[in-house]
């Protein structure tokens, strides 16, 4: 039994399993290369756009290296904000960081922002762009994560808590073209993206959810 004959919860962890292996079996070159084009495709989307700040994550593992992307908005002065995970309370807070010395090993071995370093608060830390880590997506803006929620928490505050006037910030999945798949299993309550990026190219899912429905 595989993909919508098995029950929601096992399909996510089935196919978890699946990408996580999928990613880890990729060449150092492999990855490097792509996460150089991935990220290329974003600076230039970002410049765009004219998007003076955005959330990342530092990579972890066989994730899409983010550092060429931090790297250049930081020489292009555009404003870059890191989290940090708070295990205790299940959130993350927020931190503008300039260079890769205000980084320090933190929950789970991730790069994070030093301890002391200014939480930014809502709504005037949000971010124009949130770029999103993640197991699997589709062209809908599907996402499977890793299951601790950390980024459905963090939306759900920001939706909650920003006026009606506020803009809200663009989400967007970074991942490899080899973790694409034709649907991720979605709660009710899971948050689509609004854009993918990979190596290929960028896919807006916003357009692509209109031709499903």
């Amino acid at each position: 039994m595989t993909g919508q004959k098995l029950p929601l919860a096992e399909w996510k962890r089935e196919l978890r399993a699946e990408k996580a292996a999928l990613r880890d079996s990729l060449s150092l070159d492999q990855r490097t290369s792509w996460s150089s084009l991935a990220c290329s495709h974003a600076s230039e989307w970002l410049r765009q756009e004219g998007a003076s700040s955005f959330m990342a994550y530092v990579s972890f593992r066989s994730e899409l290296d983010t550092r060429p992307l931090i790297t250049a908005a930081w020489a292009q002065a555009r404003k870059v904000v890191l989290p940090r995970v708070i295990q205790a309370s299940g959130r993350m807070s927020l931190h503008a960081v300039a260079s890769w010395e205000d980084l320090a090993p933190g929950a789970y071995g991730i790069q994070e922002p030093i301890t002391g370093a200014i939480e930014l608060p809502c709504p005037e830390g949000v971010p124009d762009v949130v770029f999103v880590p993640g197991l699997a997506f589709d062209s809908r803006g599907g996402r499977l994560g890793y299951g601790r929620g950390y980024y459905d928490r963090l939306r759900a505050t920001w939706e909650a808590e920003l006026t009606e006037s506020a803009r809200p910030p663009v989400w967007a999945g970074l991942a490899y073209g080899q973790q694409l798949v034709q649907e991720v299993p979605m709660d009710d309550h899971d948050a689509y993206m609004d854009m993918l990026i990979t190596e290929d190219g960028i896919i807006h899912c916003r357009k692509e959810r209109e031709l499903w429905s």
